[in-house]
């Protein structure tokens, strides 16, 4: 089997986050087998006076020696998987989105994992950034995320992403063993529609059943699989998307949700959409993987940036 995460870059942000990302990165070493594992950490700069930036500076060491030590003294702690992977620890300066999203564009990145912490607000609208701009796929995981992928999700919508999302899943299913179920959910207005009945609704949910079983069918057709997962749906009225997918993966006990996007532009790969947006985003602790199409990713940002 060719291994779809042979290279996996970890962000560090020199926050308690980072112990638990390090503690991960050997869950994922042992269950992906990557070649490489690069953990990479971006210093902001500012444009601080020097004479301002002296007033901080009681040390004759360089600031970047000094959060490298830290860094590699975490990495050297926390990760027991040393003799199974070649790892090395990447810093640089500047703006953190670019210098992530640039770096995984030039080393051709296959997974990055970022760490989102739940309660804390001002780290959301980066790693959205991130998630959104980065060409290879994305996990984002929380401080309270098992080590473990026994159960897949799969957010199905019928597309060319939804194709590309199941893959992955099926990929990694390979690594794990993990049991995989896609989902689907139908919007309905029922706003429209005020006055339903219970039996209303009972043959609203039969129906809805027979065009996703339809759907479903004419979309593992091309795929063509044997062994294609079960397809489940939720019908949405007033709640997101995001929410019934994510309430419903908590409800079952999944331990991972996997999105593509539904934009239709050529910078879907770069784009979220709503609903993947708010699945990384917000209270959520439950890993959610970004799938992107790397190369795709990869000769857009090339065309916007070489």
């Amino acid at each position: 089997m060719i291994n779809k995460f042979d290279k996996i870059l970890i962000c560090l942000d020199l926050t308690e986050m980072d112990h638990f990302l390090i503690n991960y990165a050997n869950y994922i070493v042992k269950t992906f087998k990557p070649g490489r594992l690069i953990f990479i950490h971006v210093m902001e700069i500012y444009d601080i006076p020097d004479e301002i930036m002296d007033t901080f500076d009681d040390t004759e060491r360089d600031i970047e020696d000094v959060i490298r030590e830290e860094l590699e003294m975490r990495i050297e702690q926390s990760l027991t998987v040393t003799g199974d992977v070649d790892y090395n620890l990447v810093m640089e300066r500047g703006l953190t989105t670019d210098k992530i999203v640039e770096y995984s564009r030039k080393n051709k990145v296959d997974l990055s994992i970022l760490g989102k912490k739940i309660g804390y607000r001002g780290q959301g609208s980066v790693s959205r950034k991130i998630v959104g701009l980065i060409p290879s796929s994305v996990l984002v995981v929380s401080e309270t995320s098992p080590h473990k992928i026994e159960k897949l999700l799969v957010r199905m919508d019928f597309s060319k992403m939804a194709h590309s999302t199941l893959q992955m899943a099926r990929i990694i299913s390979e690594y794990t063993g993990a049991a995989i179920e896609c989902h689907h959910v139908y919007k309905i207005p029922f706003h429209y529609y005020p006055r339903q009945t219970s039996e209303n609704i009972r043959k609203l949910k039969e129906q809805v059943k027979q065009l996703i079983d339809k759907e479903y069918a004419k979309f593992i057709k091309k795929l063509k699989v044997s062994d294609a997962p079960p397809c489940t749906f939720s019908i949405e009225t007033q709640s997101e998307e995001s929410e019934l997918l994510y309430h419903y993966a908590i409800k079952n006990s999944f331990d991972l949700i996997l999105t593509g996007t539904r934009i239709k532009s050529p910078l879907a790969n770069l784009i979220l959409d709503s609903t993947s947006e708010k699945l990384v985003g917000g209270e959520k602790n439950l890993p959610v993987m970004v799938v992107k199409d790397q190369k795709k990713s990869v000769g857009i940002l090339d065309a916007i940036f070489d």
